[in-house]
């Protein structure tokens, strides 16, 4: 009893220390109360909305859709034009003449593309930092096939630019985009995006929905995602 008297009168105690508020305040902590939560909310609106595709944007995914293709021969399907070994034409040009670079093929002369910072300069306007990384590891800086020794999909010696002869033509078919089904879906934001977009092959007619996506840096919009 004693005990339970004594707890009481502590709690009358704190009870009486407690801090009180005047109705000016009171009504001040809801206000609050009340716009935090509404930032909350604001907040959570900005972060789940979808930027808006306009007219400077749609033309800048446009344009980079329609310049990978180039890369994507370059890179995915038959590469760039060059002189075969063991071919009439090179023989009778002697393009081959004391060469020991066997399993390359040298770049035709008559390529857009002479040296590797051609191929570079184009696929850095066009492709983002990211996916330029995996492109150049094949490309230019060799994988390994089984328990081949590494290759290098292009060689430059000197002023010369080869193809090897290793690497795959991944039978890329041209890819037709009908630019006016694209549209912004999620996951997106201000510095990615993903767009949805109708398309089809000169194979194959039959439309299917292809997502893309962009990232934004070095000041514009660039491809992250294959097109072919």
């Amino acid at each position: 009893m004693a005990i339970a008297a004594r707890e009481a009168k502590n709690n009358k105690k704190a009870s009486k220390n407690k801090i009180k508020l005047t109705k000016k305040q009171k009504i001040w902590i809801s206000v609050c109360a009340g716009v935090l939560a509404i930032a909350i909310v604001v907040t959570a609106i900005l972060l789940t909305r979808l930027p808006r595709l306009d007219d400077e944007m749609k033309d800048r995914f446009i344009y980079l859709v329609e310049e990978s293709k180039d890369m994507n021969t370059v890179f995915f399907g038959a590469g760039l034009p060059v002189y075969y070994r063991e071919n009439a034409l090179s023989d009778r040009l002697g393009v081959y003449y004391n060469d020991e670079l066997v399993t390359y093929n040298k770049v035709s002369e008559f390529s857009s593309y002479q040296y590797i910072d051609d191929i570079k300069k184009k696929a850095d306007s066009i492709y983002s930092e990211k996916y330029l990384s995996a492109l150049y590891e094949t490309a230019f800086e060799g994988v390994m096939t089984g328990n081949a020794s590494a290759y290098l999909r292009f060689y430059e010696q000197g002023d010369t630019l080869y193809q090897s002869m290793l690497a795959k033509d991944f039978g890329v078919n041209e890819r037709i985009y009908d630019y006016s089904t694209m549209k912004i879906v999620r996951p997106s934001n201000k510095t990615y995006v993903n767009i949805v977009i109708e398309s089809y092959t000169l194979n194959d007619p039959t439309r299917v929905s292809i997502n893309l996506s962009f990232n934004y840096e070095r000041g514009n919009w660039y491809l992250d995602s294959p097109t072919y």
